[in-house]
């Protein structure tokens, strides 16, 4: 038995184990107080640190080679969390498993039962509205009632915890599928259309229960590991983090805190009206998975979310035939089908639209004498035999008789329509369907189409002459123009010290063995940032920013005897853009000021790199940071990375710029004082498929990334692999924010 006697910590033989580096010591405490290992575990662990006298990370090491705890673990406990690895006093929290705008996804253990599951925290900040926390309730309800079906992740109790809702889940041993297309490219069509397949049967469960998913994607489908059976997750989710009815952001689609769906997967009555779509919404962004899946594209591409949402309201569906040729023409029918622009056009229930794709999926398992109850789905009823071998054909969609090859229940309906789904055309032996006519009033496309006039035409011709004469002056600046000189470095008008940087190539994340890290710094890989390009030394401090902008929202300029050199905090990004966007006008006519050049903040990859200055190693100044002399963060007196510092009297706000050891670089503070707004979205995994080349993070996002250590935060978090985000809108009394000089085009 371990014990603990007057501050110190003896074992069952009375060995102080005063012999224990301090952060070790501080470690073995923390893992008492968890109270995650047995008395045995302890008492073993605390006989083997007497014989070897580890350091903190070779302590932590052994625990984890033992098979105690799991990385995650150990590192909240090194942190003084352990006690937010249970939660209900039921569930113990193992690792995370994703994140997302709506909250985390954790593995954990419940051992009441036994068992491994997953469990979504979600986030406090998407609940605070009553009527959301109330529509939250009811979908749970939903789910709760939901029976056990193969296809949808199963949830198995929804609960509160103080502010904290939660859902436990069914946890699947799988990947979803835009992993699954990032590594193995576009799935071949029977695959393809079989996943799908089972996924529209999964969306035919829910909508018999009177859920709408509305945010199908790739990454909400998974399909396991052994098997292939494919679960859909998130379901009953998806509405809650919708603005209130009737509520200030009730109109707003793409503002914080309102998210509808995702751009690239989106139905177009989706976009214009989030609040009144039903399952056929579903039916079109499963539409949209199943291109993905085809051609590893996203239906639409466009530059902004905004251009996505356009093209899904007003262009024709995309065509697959031009990335796969091999398809047959009656999968791009069912393409069209699906995404039609109009509902009433589109499958009615999911399981249409099962039916429809089976005679393009995989054969059911045991072949055609598998019988009900043998599959991992519901068994459909035969169709007739194929006109020709190559090209099957079928009549309309319809759904099973009660009784016929199934016991699966008998959908819900949509009131009959005019045009209810494709349907055979008796004139070609080799077209299964084609989709109901339109007309020049009805069709928007075609309508643009008929109503052309020869003022179209001369529009037209004048477009042409525009576009060449375009090209001719391109042709001559790329011969006769040369690009601008490069200035020398140069002290602003606002009196920043701007540091030339050349570029170069560098290891951008953390290693696996660096302590502390988290999952979002890596995978490490190689990045070449192209320059040159300049940084400022310091952060915009207040007395610049008040310059400029006339108002200076900073905390510390409240509270501080002489705040005026100290870095200016609490703006958002927004404001950071704009103080960019401003400096480039007033600097206009200066010496330094280049055509196509213009102040901006640095991408998530600059910074990194500047930051590092030419080293490998967690910080510029080797592994560890000497308080106020390599950085400005919070003292906690257990923290591998700090040197010095008083965690009795942590400092209020940050200190004058410019007071720290500049890195090899000539930069000051980049480890810490406030920190600082990046370019770039955030996204956990964007390491996983970032460009090596001058990366500027992913499209879009709900998160802007801020980099840097600060006086909030402890000096781990200081390293230079680290990563934080914040929504842009945020103004957070850590967060400042320092200049990049550069070509507009880098």
């Amino acid at each position: 038995m371990v014990q603990q006697q007057g501050g110190n910590l003896v074992g069952c033989n009375g060995c102080l184990m005063s012999s224990m580096p301090d952060p070790a010591t501080t470690f073995f405490h923390y893992l008492q107080a968890s109270a995650l290992l047995t008395d045995e575990q302890l008492a073993e662990l605390q006989s083997w640190i007497t014989h070897a006298k580890p350091d903190l990370k070779t302590l932590a090491q052994e625990v984890h080679r033992r098979g105690w705890l799991t990385q995650f673990q150990i590192k909240e406990i090194a942190r003084g969390r352990g006690a937010t690895l249970r939660l209900a006093n039921r569930y113990i929290l193992q690792d995370i498993l994703g994140e997302g705008g709506m909250g985390r996804v954790y593995k954990a253990r419940d051992p009441r039962l036994g068992r491994d599951v997953a469990i979504k925290v979600i986030r406090r900040e998407k609940l605070t509205h009553p009527a959301t926390a109330n529509r939250f309730e009811l979908e749970i309800q939903a789910l709760s009632r939901m029976t056990k079906h193969p296809n949808v992740v199963e949830v198995f109790i929804a609960d509160q915890v103080g502010d904290d809702h939660y859902c436990v889940m069914e946890l699947i041993d799988g990947t979803d599928l835009t992993k699954m297309v990032r590594d193995q490219g576009p799935l071949p069509i029977p695959t393809a259309c079989e996943i799908i397949r089972q996924a529209a049967l999964g969306l035919q469960h829910a909508f018999e229960t009177g859920l709408v998913h509305r945010d199908i994607k790739p990454s909400n489908i998974l399909v396991t590991r052994h098997g292939g059976v494919v679960k859909l997750v998130d379901l009953g989710l998806a509405r809650i983090i919708d603005a209130p009815p009737g509520g200030p952001e009730a109109g707003r689609i793409t503002q914080e805190g309102f998210v509808i769906g995702t751009p690239d997967f989106l139905a177009p009555e989706q976009a214009r009206n989030p609040m009144t779509v039903d399952i056929r919404a579903d039916i079109y962004s499963l539409g949209g998975t199943l291109f993905y899946l085809l051609t590893g594209r996203v239906p639409y591409e466009g530059a902004t979310p905004t251009e996505k949402l356009l093209k899904h309201c007003t262009d024709p569906p995309p065509n697959l035939l031009k990335y796969r040729p091999e398809a047959p023409p009656q999968l791009q029918q069912l393409l069209e089908w699906c995404m039609a622009k109009n509902p009433d056009e589109r499958p009615q229930t999911p399981l249409q639209l099962a039916v429809a794709l089976q005679p393009f999926g995989l054969p059911p398992p045991g072949g055609a004498a598998a019988v009900a109850g043998s599959a991992p789905h519901p068994v459909l009823p035969p169709y007739p035999s194929p006109v020709a071998p190559a090209m099957p054909t079928f009549p309309p969609p319809s759904l099973p008789a009660s009784g016929v090859g199934t016991t699966y229940p008998q959908p819900l309906l949509y009131p009959p329509h005019a045009a209810s789904g494709p349907f055979t055309d008796p004139t070609s032996s080799s077209q299964i369907f084609k989709l109901p006519p339109r007309t020049n009033t009805e069709d928007p496309i075609r309508r643009r189409s008929a109503e052309r006039s020869p003022i179209g035409l001369i529009l037209m011709s004048l477009g042409t002459l525009f576009v060449i004469a375009v090209f001719a002056v391109a042709i001559a600046l790329i011969f006769l123009d040369q690009p601008p000189e490069v200035p020398d470095p140069f002290t602003n008008s606002l009196g920043m010290k701007m540091v030339k940087l050349d570029g170069g190539r560098f290891q951008m994340g953390s290693p696996d063995d660096e302590w502390l890290r988290r999952p979002d710094e890596g995978p490490v890989r190689e990045v070449t940032i192209r320059g040159p390009f300049f940084m400022a030394a310091t952060e915009v401090t207040n007395a610049q920013y008040i310059q400029l902008v006339g108002v200076n929202p900073a905390r510390s300029a409240k509270i501080a005897a002489n705040p005026d050199n100290l870095p200016v905090e609490s703006v958002s990004w927004f404001d950071a853009v704009e103080f960019c966007h401003k400096l480039t006008q007033a600097e206009k006519g200066q010496p330094w000021m280049r055509p196509g050049w213009a102040y901006r903040l640095p991408t998530e990859a600059e910074w990194e790199y500047a930051c590092r200055a030419g080293t490998e190693s967690a910080t510029a100044f080797g592994q560890q940071l000497e308080y106020e002399k390599h950085a400005l963060y919070r003292p906690t007196d257990n923290d591998p990375y700090e040197i010095g510092g008083d965690a009795t009297k942590p400092p209020r706000f940050g200190q004058p710029v410019g007071r720290t050891k500049p890195n090899n670089f000539g930069l000051y503070d980049m480890h810490g004082n406030v920190a600082e707004w990046c370019h770039d979205w955030y996204r956990a995994d964007a390491y996983s498929d970032s460009p090596p080349d001058n990366p500027t993070g992913p499209p879009e996002g709900e998160r802007r990334v801020y980099r840097g250590g600060s006086f909030r935060e402890p000096a781990s978090a200081a390293r230079s692999a680290a990563r934080f985000a914040a929504r842009p809108r945020e103004q957070l009394d850590h967060v400042g924010f320092r200049v990049v000089y550069a070509p507009v085009s880098k």
